[in-house]
């Protein structure tokens, strides 16, 4: 178990588990945090990219974990003895979770390409939602699960979705301007029932005319995390994972997409507008 949170943090033990493209991102593997978050993998972001240089996968490190409103980074990244760290520390990946596309799983559809058809079997009001639902509209979707807990990861994607929902003008009853519709698809369906969909959706909006939280049976979560090249991987009980947010035009193909955490509200909305015309 990882010690409390100190005035500049919590200082956090566990594993190099791999790297990204970003030189400043490392994944790991790390010890519960008491009070914050249990054991699991994650990309974190260190402060000054340096400090990881010459750490390989597999090497047992310290650090420390700072948070704030809207983002979180790493500090004073140093190896550790070997036997200083669980091997696994944050227990074994369950069998058959995802790493990237699963078998079976559909392809990623490019931009430009039309989506194929996908339901989800129930959104905050316990009802089905279908990508067909959203056809002549422009539907800007993202991704989340409710438990997450670093606040540069869904908890930001659902703030940036709230800030764009009060950008979008209202809605044009003219029959000639498509409506704009905002979907966040959870990957986690054993926790994230109707109700706690619900109460989630009411921390960052009062309007659900147009933001819909849904998820659906396992299989239906893979294959919609398939088609849109969503990471996903399951330990003991938590969710390691990838971002993706799309622009999906009213004729279902999609017209923008962005991986990570680095799009703005206001960058969506100029790609809306011009989906829209």
């Amino acid at each position: 178990m990882l010690r409390q949170r100190g005035a500049g943090g919590y200082d956090v033990k566990g594993r190099v588990a791999g790297f990204s493209d970003d030189p400043r991102r490392l994944i790991v593997e790390h010890e519960a945090i008491e009070g914050y978050m249990p054991a699991m993998t994650m990309p974190l972001v260190a402060k000054d990219s340096t400090a990881l240089d010459g750490l390989a996968v597999g090497d047992a490190i310290g650090f420390r974990l700072h948070t704030e409103a809207d983002s979180s980074w790493i500090t004073g990244v140093e190896r550790l003895p070997d036997t200083a760290v669980a091997r696994h520390p944050a227990g074994p990946v369950r069998a058959g979770a995802a790493n990237g596309p699963q078998t079976g799983a559909p392809q990623p559809v490019r931009v430009g390409v039309e989506v194929p058809g996908f339901t989800l079997s129930q959104n905050q009001n316990g009802k089905p939602v279908q990508l067909a639902d959203y056809r002549g509209d422009v539907l800007v979707l993202t991704f989340i699960y409710t438990r997450c807990p670093l606040p540069d990861y869904c908890p930001l994607m659902s703030k940036n979705f709230a800030r764009l929902q009060g950008m979008i003008p209202p809605r044009l009853d003219d029959g000639q301007a498509p409506d704009v519709e905002l979907l966040s698809i959870s990957f986690d369906p054993k926790n994230d029932t109707p109700q706690v969909l619900s109460d989630y959706a009411r921390r960052y909006t009062d309007d659900l005319s147009n933001w819909t939280f849904a998820t659906g049976t396992p299989q239906q979560v893979e294959r919609v995390t398939g088609l849109f090249g969503v990471f996903t991987e399951q330990q003991d009980g938590q969710i390691t994972h990838g971002l993706r947010t799309v622009v999906i035009g009213p004729d279902g193909r999609i017209r923008e997409r962005w991986r990570g955490n680095d799009w703005t509200p206001k960058q969506v909305l100029g790609a809306v507008r011009r989906v829209a015309g």
